[in-house]
């Protein structure tokens, strides 16, 4: 089940599965606090509360009432129609079933109802199985850029979304 998360929620809980689930991350690709501090392996409660603005949407999935994921939802301040998917995460013990997908099926669906047309998202560029996962779905490679705060390079990919009212 989903839900939204809101500024009442307790956000210690969130902020340590965004922690486990982006932990083998860090550990694969060498991330550290020290190099990568703004990473979702080390966000803390206070600054994923932060985040939670006017223009992003966090939402919750749970297993059995127990936190199995999380995904944010931002709109693009400068691209009317474009809207970002971030902190993609499902707690280890769920992996592989399925959460994930389900998670970003649900965002894409979000999308449309507020009148996306467009889905980008940023990766790790060297991580080629996630890159691998959202090109299953649907995403293409946009673009590869360097960012002076970043240890990696970041990969963006984009999916377009159908026009509802040309399609009925």
């Amino acid at each position: 089940m989903i839900r939204p998360v809101t500024l009442q929620d307790d956000f210690v809980p969130l902020a340590e599965l965004l922690n486990r689930a982006f932990a083998p991350v860090a550990e694969a690709f060498g991330l550290t606090r020290e190099n990568s501090p703004n990473h979702n392996a080390f966000i803390t409660a206070v600054e994923l509360k932060a985040q939670l603005t006017g223009n992003r949407e966090f939402y919750l999935w749970t297993e059995q009432e127990l936190p199995a994921g999380f995904i944010a939802i931002e709109r693009s301040a400068s691209a009317p129609g474009t809207f970002y998917i971030e902190k993609v995460a499902v707690c280890p013990r769920y992996r592989h079933a399925g959460v994930g997908r389900r998670m970003m099926e649900f965002a894409t669906e979000r999308i449309a109802a507020l009148g996306g047309k467009r889905i980008s998202i940023g990766l790790i560029d060297s991580h080629n199985v996630l890159k691998s996962w959202y090109a299953d779905q649907g995403y293409v490679q946009t673009a590869v850029r360097n960012f002076a705060h970043l240890p990696f390079e970041v990969c963006l990919m984009e999916k377009k979304l159908i026009d509802r009212a040309k399609k009925s």
